[in-house]
């Protein structure tokens, strides 16, 4: 296949060194590719050079990493902190090495990340630290994710560039929507036929129903950049069958009996025994009932007989004469010639019109059922078009659209005449990706990276890292296919890429990796330039898996069985005595001074069928063996559901009796018939229940449905109903009913309204479409035997593995697409490249060499499904061969067994392959007994947190003043979880323990602006009063001073201005004019205030209108997990400030605030806070280290840097150069009591480093909207 990429990959190879190191080789600069097989340490290698990269070049927020599943990508980026972390941790112990010390340990350090990184930092270890802080801090900007959500992502933060600003949002109805248009299609279709070719279609079983086409239009959906081959429409010609059944209706009976002494006479004997033997090919019975009654059928309506397969029928006594049992026309009629019956006889009967006509007959129906199958090919051709081509049309309409559909508009939206100018935007912010499961990719998928990133003009600006092993690429079936995977290492090497290879396994243990590697190497040609790579043990330590006193003898063993049948008992038998084994003690792991015996969760069961999974789990559950088989059932479909639905039902409807009745019977209220039938005896029996329903009902309408549902479930106690008598399935239940209230909660937001709520949770009762987020969550206990498909079970590693139906004979039952190669001419590239062609699948349309190719590529797959399944175990491998076979005589006895499989490699019988490392394992004559576990008790002791009395935290918002209120965390946790916080502008301000109020005696104060000072009223009001008028004057003009402050007391301060004036007379009782006094020495007091020089030559009562923005809200967007108080902490420790214990934000999605004041003096941004603390009576209570120590205790360091990074988020995007360095200033906390117009008096400056403010920026991250979306 494809020997034009073979030659050039082979050339190319020549002239490249393949380096295995690629930790310690890479430079992140052009492309490179990883080739990891299996259990070679691929998540080691990729977590150890991202922390690498994040050291030595670029941030989190520069990357992009992609692999095939959701939990991979999870599983990465764990993986990723975990190894930055332990990075941190080597290098703060290094911090005190000299040079040479470093580069000494290097040289010993067996990790290569660690001795790559201590040679590279050598001289500069504390910088290595600071930067592994701050990349650990900002690791939530690290995309990590599949390429669909990736997709989403670009499309969503270049909207504008790809000039696909309407946003979609990815549908869940994909499947029902492909289903109606499938109908659609097909009924426009069937109208625009004759009526003569649908019946015909119909009496061939060809027209089928709307779910017979789904399979086959899904299918060609995942190829959909592949070309497809046309097929040109078909006409029905009827032509020949009217000239052919009109010859045979006027054929009379002399015409036949001509052939008497051949169906009844002298030559009969002389027939093939094939022709005689069966009775319903007596000839006499052919040639004087069937063949005249077929006649008189003619002469009424021939072509309608010959349409509704009337004729067929009744033909086939004649059809046997001439055609053996495959439909193919007979080898040999006559014996051979005698002087019976001369060849000159026999040639009269092939030459008699009768017969020439019934031969006729015979070619017509088949050119006729042909040409009727070739407009069943071209039904189906027109169903996949048109489909692709409406689906997109349908999604657009609705607002929606899918993840292959996002990658496709991604992928025309760099190929139109924009698309350069977009992917130099997306290279210029992500300028290094890093690509996993490689050989998963589609060709949209590839075709979008290599525009950006493997492009010419930006191949060696950035870095583009590719991982994959080629022997590992199943997924054809979803659109993977090896044509691109090889176009895209050719276009690599084509570009100076460098090559690595990962060959140490670090999974198995040295005995079985020796083995299986033996076996590979029996047949490495695995197909579709698949070759096997030879790997050894990497001198990684495992347990050792102790049989008696021998380790792991014979890991890879064989199991021969008769059939599935057997396969399933001896599997089920063989388990239950290895752990028994386990339970005597003689089989266990040891791992230096642990030992382990074997258990349940120890081993595995694969195979390629869910099937014969099936199967084997009621086995072994007979057996009374502990399973865990994922679930592929939605919770939809479970009973506790259909209860749920009811009560729904009861809840909108409660005057309807039927209702509330089915209600009350479901699982969750736990009534029975006859509790029910009682209930209804007493007066108000159903009355409660109405009005409690009733009551619920208006709940949800006022308050939304999570909190109606909480109190329906709290008020008739459903948790402790629904586990109130002992059952197998009390867990599932439970588990079931937290996920649809999720589930409901979820889509109560979408779906606003209780009707439209609950009509969609009909529609998933009606037809649950089994997609990830409504399936059955595992249970809490997954200890088990695991059963797993084999494509289920990439990436994982058991222990022990049972592969079933090793040697099963390759199918393809099932077949509705056939994969070939064209060759295409590539006017961008000028040459001539292989192209994937897409066909129907049609015996009639499809060459020779198509099917061969498809045939080929089927099977390349089934090999390498196989090598997944053999490298999955650790320890010990069984392989259980069933003597499937793959062709049969035609006696219907063995003729070849099976060679695909593992019988690719082993080959037959079972000992053709020898080695020390497999055996043939003896089956097992009878069921071996259960033994028990002696129990031992152990009284652990639990630790275990208060439970919060809240159980639902909603997304709410935060602010300082919560974060700062000194609650114990119970407290907060409850707090937050019912509301959200509100604050006023002075709502954080403290008083500490000097704040006393003045005796009258001590209120003759020398001067009267220190009184008023000393005097005005403590606490959040006077504190708003002040920001108030801060907020409303004008800084450089006095002339209405008065008149606000005026303003202000009367309107909406009257108390305020009522006590100051208490305190005024008391102190002041001759003074008349107090209320005029009061106004003027507030006046002095701003005065003081904005005359106090903050900075050297500066004054706030310098400031233009123009140039500061009072009161200035924001909405500080939070990353969406629990804030991380103790990160935070550990921040300001290293900035040697001193943080009292403040609250956890623990649902906080957004951190709302209002700065008082943000100002510009003409070179930075800087922020002002107003505090009216009160800290003592005179002057000295004010300078600066007093204030620095009210700051500490109140939190107020905190509130400053919140603020500071909300300026900062501002800045970066108003100001379109925006410099961190240049522009930010600092925080200026301004206690007002204390100014008096003398520098460093009453306020304290405070401009944190740059590496602080983006460090927090990191660790409060950013929200993301619809994450479940995001991170599909």
């Amino acid at each position: 296949m494809n020997e034009h990429v073979s030659s050039v990959n082979s050339q190319m190879k020549m002239n490249k060194k393949v380096s295995i190191q690629p930790i310690e080789d890479m430079t992140f600069t052009g492309l490179h590719w990883i080739e990891a097989s299996a259990g070679t340490g691929k998540t080691y290698t990729l977590s150890s050079l991202m922390v690498r990269i994040l050291l030595e070049k670029y941030l989190p927020k520069d990357i992009i990493a992609t692999t095939f599943t959701r939990k991979a990508s999870a599983e990465l980026k764990s993986r990723i902190r975990i190894r930055l972390q332990e990075s941190l941790r080597y290098f703060e112990a290094c911090r005190d090495l000299t040079e040479q010390e470093v580069l000494a340990k290097a040289a010993k350090e067996s990790d290569p990340l660690f001795s790559k990184l201590l040679r590279t930092f050598a001289t500069k270890i504390a910088h290595a630290c600071e930067r592994l802080k701050l990349v650990i801090d900002q690791l939530d900007d690290l995309f990590v994710g599949t390429l669909d959500s990736f997709s989403q992502k670009l499309l969503r933060e270049f909207a504008f560039e790809s000039g696909k600003i309407e946003r979609a949002e990815i549908t869940d109805d994909e499947k029902s929507y492909t289903y109606q248009l499938i109908h659609d299609v097909l009924r426009e279709w069937i109208q625009a036929q004759p009526q003569i070719i649908i019946d015909a279609l119909y009496q061939k079983g060809l027209l089928k129903s709307t779910e017979s086409y789904l399979s086959l239009v899904e299918d060609s959906l995942n190829f959909t950049s592949a070309k497809m081959k046309d097929v040109p429409p078909v006409q029905l010609n009827l032509s020949f069958v009217h000239d052919v059944l009109n010859q045979l209706a006027c054929i009379h009976e002399a015409e036949w009996i001509e052939l008497e002494n051949y169906y009844d006479g002298v030559f009969t004997s002389n027939f093939s025994s094939h022709v005689l033997d069966k009775k319903d090919k007596n000839l006499r019975q052919v040639f004087t009932v069937v063949l005249p009654s077929i006649i008189a059928s003619l002469q009424e309506n021939p072509i309608d007989y010959f349409l509704n397969g009337g004729l067929k029928q009744k033909f086939k006594p004649i059809s046997t004469i001439f055609l053996d049992s495959k439909g193919a026309p007979r080898k040999k009629i006559f014996n051979n010639p005698t002087k019976k019956c001369t060849a000159d006889d026999q040639d009269v009967f092939f030459n008699h019109k009768t017969i020439k006509t019934l031969q006729k007959i015979i070619e017509v129906q088949g050119k006729f059922e042909n040409q009727l199958k070739n407009i069943d090919t071209q039904l189906k051709y027109y169903l996949v078009q048109e489909v692709k081509k409406r689906l997109p049309q349908v999604l657009q309409q609705k607002g929606e659209t899918t993840f292959a559909q996002q990658i496709r508009t991604l992928a025309e939206s760099l190929n139109n005449e924009q698309g350069q100018r977009f992917a130099s935007f997306v290279h210029a912010k992500y300028p290094l990706i890093l690509v996993d499961e490689f050989q998963d990719t589609n060709q949209d998928q590839d075709d979008v990276l290599a525009q950006i990133w493997r492009h010419p003009n930006r191949v060696k600006k950035g870095c583009m890292i590719m991982v994959g092993d080629r022997k590992q690429a199943i997924y054809g079936f979803r659109g993977g296919d090896m044509l691109t995977f090889l176009k895209a290492h050719q276009d690599v090497f084509g570009k100076d890429g460098h090559e690595y290879n990962l060959v140490y396994n670090q999974r198995t243990v040295k005995p079985l990796v020796d083995v299986v590697d033996t076996l590979f190497q029996r047949q490495p040609d695995f197909g579709e330039q698949v070759i096997y790579t030879p790997v050894q043990a990497s001198s990684r330590p495992h347990p050792n898996l102790m049989d008696g006193d021998l380790i792991n003898p014979t890991p890879l063993r064989w199991l021969q069985v008769d059939g599935q049948k057997q396969e399933v008992e001896q599997v089920a038998w063989k388990i239950r005595a290895l752990l028994n084994q386990g339970i005597k003690g003689s089989l266990y792991f040891e791992d230096n001074d642990q030992v382990k015996n074997l258990n349940e969760s120890d081993i595995a069961i694969l195979s390629s069928s869910n099937a014969d999974l099936t199967e084997m789990q009621k086995t072994l559950e007979f057996l009374g063996i502990l399973c865990n088989r994922e679930s592929r059932k939605s919770v939809f479909e479970s009973q506790i559901a259909q209860d749920i639905g009811a009560i729904l039902g009861a809840i909108l409807h409660p005057y309807q009796e039927g209702k509330i009745k089915r209600a009350l019977l479901s699982r969750l209220f736990g009534f029975n018939l006859q509790a029910l039938i009682a209930l209804e005896q007493h007066a108000d029996g159903l009355s409660q229940y109405i009005e409690q329903f009733d009551k619920i009902r208006e709940m949800w309408l006022s308050q939304g449905f999570l909190t109606a549902w909480q109190y329906l479930l709290n008020q008739y106690a459903v948790w402790t109903n629904l586990v109130a008598t002992q059952s197998r399935d009390n867990e599932r239940v439970v588990i079931n009913l937290r996920h649809i209230t999720e589930l409901l909660s979820q889509h109560s937001e979408e779906y606003q309204g209780a009707q439209n709520l609950y009509h969609w949770y009909l529609k998933q009762l009606t037809s649950p479409l089994e997609r990830e987020w409504e399936l059955e969550r595992k249970l809490s206990n997954e200890a088990g035997v695991k059963l797993m498909t084999i494509h289920a079970s990439k990436g994982l590693e058991f222990k022990i593995v049972f592969l079933l139906g090793a040697d099963k004979g390759l199918s393809d039952l099932n077949k509705t697409l056939n994969f070939s190669m064209i060759e295409h001419l590539d006017q961008a590239k000028g040459q001539v490249e292989q192209q994937r062609l897409v066909s129907i699948n049609d015996t009639n349309s499809l060459t020779v060499e198509e099917t061969e190719q498809h045939n080929q590529r089927k099977l390349a797959e089934h090999h390498r499904v196989w090598y997944v399944a053999l490298t999955r175990a650790s320890h010990r491998v069984y392989a259980v061969m069933r003597s499937d076979f793959d062709e049969f005589n035609k006696n219907g006895s063995i003729k070849a067994k099976s060679t695909t499989g593992l019988a690719f490699w082993r080959g037959h019988p079972l000992e053709a392959f020898e080695h020390v490392g497999s055996t043939v394992e003896s089956l097992l004559k009878e069921r071996p007994f259960r033994l028990v576990k002696e129990k031992t008790e152990v009284i652990a002791q639990l630790h275990a947190k208060e439970f919060p009395k809240q159980r639902f935290y909603a997304r709410g918002k935060t602010s300082f003043s919560a974060l700062a209120q000194h609650l114990n965390r119970s407290q907060v946790q409850d707090f937050l979880a019912v509301a959200e916080q509100k604050m006023g502008s002075a709502d954080d301000e403290t008083e500490t323990q000097a704040s006393i109020i003045l005796s009258a005696t001590q209120d003759h104060i020398s001067e009267p602006i220190t009184w008023m000072k000393a005097n005005f009223p403590k606490g959040t009001v006077a504190g708003n009063f002040l920001h108030e008028i801060f907020e409303h004057i004008d800084f450089n003009d006095q002339a209405l001073w008065h008149l606000e402050i005026h303003r202000r007391f009367k309107n909406n301060y009257a108390p305020l201005r009522t006590e100051l004036i208490e305190k005024y007379q008391t102190a002041f009782p001759n003074d008349e004019q107090f209320e005029d006094t009061i106004i003027e020495w507030i006046g002095v007091w701003l005065q003081d205030v904005l005359s106090t020089p903050i900075f050297p030559d500066f004054k706030l009562g310098q400031l233009q209108a123009h140039e500061h923005l009072s009161e200035f809200p924001f909405y500080l967007a939070l990353s969406d997990h629990i804030l991380t108080v103790q990160r935070i902490h550990q921040l300001f420790a290293e900035e040697n400030i001193a943080m009292p214990e403040f609250n956890h934000a623990n649902s906080a999605r957004y951190l709302t605030g209002s700065i008082d004041l943000v100002f510009f003096d003409g070179k930075k941004y800087h922020i002002a806070d107003y505090k009216s603390n009160f800290l003592g009576t005179s002057q000295l209570h004010y300078h600066d280290e007093a204030v620095k120590s009210s700051m500490s205790q109140a939190s107020y360091w905190l509130q400053a840097s919140l603020y500071l990074v909300a300026l900062h988020r501002y800045l970066k995007l108003q100001l379109e150069d925006y410099q961190i360095e240049r522009d930010l200033g600092g925080a200026t906390y301004l206690y007002l009591r204390g100014m008096n117009g003398q520098s460093e008096q009453g306020y304290h400056y405070w401009r944190p480093s740059t590496e602080f403010i983006l460090r927090l920026d990191a660790i409060l991250g950013y929200f993301i909207e619809n994450k479940r979306a995001e991170t599909a």
